[in-house]
């Protein structure tokens, strides 16, 4: 038997312990199931729960409320850079550089030494729903809005972006994306802010290789791609035979797995719930019922399931959202998660470090190069 088996992209390896969340039998954060918690939790309890282990008292989340409050606004050093930033930039690069940024203005380093990572991740929940709302209206020519923590963290998120508070509907359906996104499992992004936490590096570093990562094209959809396919089924006229003949073509049908041996993701039954109310209420039945159509006959056909971004991008789409806004939406929701495994990888460190099989030429001798004459 080989001593090191090969294992590309450390494909089905257990590199870490963890007590965060589980996917193997329906997704926990902590023990609790995602659909409990999506539908009877705030999202700041959930991170409460994921940071700290249990879920808050009343006095404890009224206190993680008030400190998001008297965080205050966006340092001007950092206004003034994100100003200076061309346009056309994407707003994960930009969220990336803010949050570089926003390391030194963070009030708990003391002497140059971040003193607790709670802290750090409160700071961050604060500040960074400021940062993307400032740039999207900024982008967009429009006048920015003033940050508002005095409702749940999902309604004021929300008037960051749009100025206005959201329906009941709407609130509880952008709160559970917020939950049913915070964490899972080993992800790459995650697995790369405790890879970089492992070195001992700060909180802050971590979790921007996090966002590098997230922000790559195999991590994640989107969703912009996603909801152009679907609306492209639509405009066919026929959802159904649309998605036959992309099958026959061979082509890859966004939002759906790669492969039949992965099981059904978990928060699906969650999202596709709040879509359907939604669709109801804004009276976009048909997109629904596309959807179901297509997602019918890839298990059938291709015996696939849907990604999270099959229903994601229809319900950020349903409550109003660009597509541009998809990924920061997601990058908020998934901070706690990442901060949680960094501080679960700081507690109980190993450094991370794999071997890697040589696969170049055979030992070769060095030949000095002749003098010149």
């Amino acid at each position: 038997m080989e001593r090191h088996p090969y294992r590309p992209g450390l494909s089905g390896i257990i590199a870490t312990e963890t007590e965060i969340s589980q996917v193997q039998d329906g997704l926990t954060y902590r023990g609790y199931p995602i659909e409990e918690l999506a539908k009877e939790a705030s999202f700041i309890e959930v991170t409460y729960l994921l940071l700290q282990g249990e879920l808050p008292s009343h006095e404890q989340l009224a206190d993680f409320q008030t400190l998001l409050i008297e965080t205050g606004n966006l340092p001007k050093p950092v206004i003034a850079a994100i100003q200076a930033i061309p346009p056309h930039i994407e707003m994960m690069e930009v969220i990336r550089t803010g949050i570089s940024l926003l390391s030194h203005f963070d009030p708990q380093m003391e002497y140059g030494v971040f003193m607790s990572e709670v802290a750090n991740a409160q700071y961050l929940l604060a500040m960074l729903p400021q940062l993307i709302s400032y740039r999207y209206h900024q982008v967009h020519n429009l006048n920015p809005v003033e940050p508002n923590f005095h409702h749940s963290y999902a309604g004021s998120f929300w008037y960051m972006l749009k100025g206005e508070e959201p329906s009941q509907l709407e609130e509880e359906a952008f709160n559970a994306a917020l939950i049913t996104y915070a964490d899972y499992g080993l992800a790459p992004s995650t697995f790369a802010a405790r890879v970089v936490a492992s070195t001992g590096s700060p909180l802050y570093s971590a979790v921007c290789s996090a966002i590098g990562s997230i922000n790559g094209l195999l991590h994640c959809s989107s969703g912009a791609g996603v909801l152009d396919a679907l609306q492209e089924s639509i405009f066919s006229g026929n959802p159904e035979e649309w998605v036959c003949q992309e099958i026959a073509k061979g082509k890859r049908v966004l939002g759906f797995q790669a492969s039949h041996h992965k099981p059904r993701d978990p928060r699906s039954a969650v999202l596709k719930e709040y879509c359907w109310q939604l669709a109801d209420a804004l009276g976009q039945k048909e997109m629904e019922s596309a959807a179901d159509t297509i997602e019918e006959i890839m298990l059938k056909v291709q015996k696939v399931h849907p990604r999270i971004e099959w229903h994601a991008s229809r319900l950020l789409h349903y409550l109003g959202f660009e597509p541009e806004l998809f990924m920061p939406i997601f990058t908020v929701s998934r901070l706690a998660g990442w901060v949680a495994h960094i501080i679960e990888q700081s507690e109980n460190n190993h450094l991370f470090q794999p071997l890697s099989r040589y696969v170049g030429m055979d030992q070769r001798k060095y030949k000095p190069l002749p003098l010149r004459s």
